[in-house]
């Protein structure tokens, strides 16, 4: 998905600079698809603005909360990854996704103000 900032500088390429759709695609390496859409839209609109129920992460929410805390006060070399945060609990039961855990683990993580950088 592309912010903000390039769906305007895609624009701008496109009505002020009158570059075409292929070769803005190829400057800043994304798709024509893309490209095309920022230029027909006049406002970005990939927003999702309701939560969906989670119905596989639901019973396992409390789980994740407590591993992530608990993975967040241990010192750098101990900490565990988010793929075998995983693991874990897919041993205990887990049946949703990778993607699924990883986003409601990055939505925990906000809430807790845990600042994870690491590449998982």
């Amino acid at each position: 998905m592309i912010g903000k900032i390039q769906y305007n500088y895609i624009r701008f390429l496109y009505f002020n600079k009158h570059k075409s759709q292929r070769a803005i695609a190829k400057e800043m390496g994304i798709h024509r698809a893309t490209v095309k859409r920022a230029i027909k839209n006049p406002e970005q609109k990939y927003h999702i603005n309701v939560d969906r129920d989670k119905p596989i992460n639901g019973d396992f929410e409390k789980r994740i909360k407590h591993l992530l805390e608990y993975n967040s006060n241990q010192p750098k070399n101990q900490k565990l990854t988010k793929r075998r945060i995983y693991e874990l609990i897919c041993e205990e039961g887990y049946k949703g996704s990778y993607s699924s855990f990883t986003y409601q683990a990055r939505k925990i993580e906000e809430t807790l103000g845990i600042n994870s950088h690491s590449k998982c």
